[in-house]
């Protein structure tokens, strides 16, 4: 009888044990998952910020470009007179073109409808995700692109300005080509985690050309038209 006694009580208190086992058990698995990501946070947050501003720099300036080229598709495209409309020619006596004349008019209306395009469109970039493997926030060649991606927010503001340029080159003999180039200045103000910064972005984007058949104009005006 007291050996049964006692057995029974050993089985009871063996497997009062295991809950009590697997229980430090998990606090240990936890306890250095816990520890782990605190010391990869703390590694990341030393290595990382230049990797991630860099990446919202660049996710910043390709959300400017197309926006850019966006805006003036929206406004070109499918307008195949409009170098018509927007130059004019002087001739001579002989008929050789001496003069090239801009509407300035109808070229500032073309570029205030493209760089309100432009602004709108990277103002419409208010909550812009950018995904960084977080091997990459390492900053270890060994460990880029791999691993779970992180994802990062950033809101975009922007301003651009522009000018027109006039562009006279030699095709051949007695021929020149004659584009007409606007170029573009966005500045692109971002803000991430609480932190604000900003890029400039440059592009040139041709609104017009035609081959001219002759020597190159003498000069070249830009004039208000009725």
């Amino acid at each position: 009888m007291g050996d049964e006694m006692y057995r029974h009580r050993k089985r009871y208190l063996k497997r009062k044990s295991y809950p009590r086992k697997r229980k430090v058990k998990l606090f240990f698995i936890f306890l250095s998952l816990f520890l782990s990501l605190s010391v990869t946070a703390l590694f990341i947050e030393v290595k990382s910020p230049s990797i991630i501003y860099g990446m919202a720099e660049d996710k910043a300036k390709s959300i400017a470009i197309q926006a850019i080229n966006n805006s003036v598709s929206d406004v070109i495209d499918g307008k195949d007179e409009i170098y018509k409309e927007l130059v004019d020619y002087r001739y001579d006596d002989e008929g050789n073109i001496i003069s090239v004349n801009t509407n300035i008019n109808l070229t500032n209306a073309v570029e205030g409808m493209i760089l309100d395009g432009i602004v709108k469109r990277i103002d419409s970039s208010s909550r812009c995700p950018i995904k960084i493997p977080m091997g990459t926030l390492t900053g270890s060649d060994l460990l880029t692109g791999r691993g779970p991606r992180i994802t990062f927010y950033i809101s975009l503001s922007g301003n651009a300005k522009s000018s027109i340029e006039n562009l006279f080159e030699s095709t051949g003999i007695n021929q020149t080509r004659h584009q007409i180039q606007i170029r573009f200045e966005v500045d692109v103000s971002i803000v991430m985690s609480g932190k604000h910064f900003g890029v400039t972005v440059e592009n040139t984007v041709v609104i017009g050309e035609t081959i001219i058949v002759g020597r190159i104009p003498e000069s070249y005006v830009r004039q208000p038209t009725n």
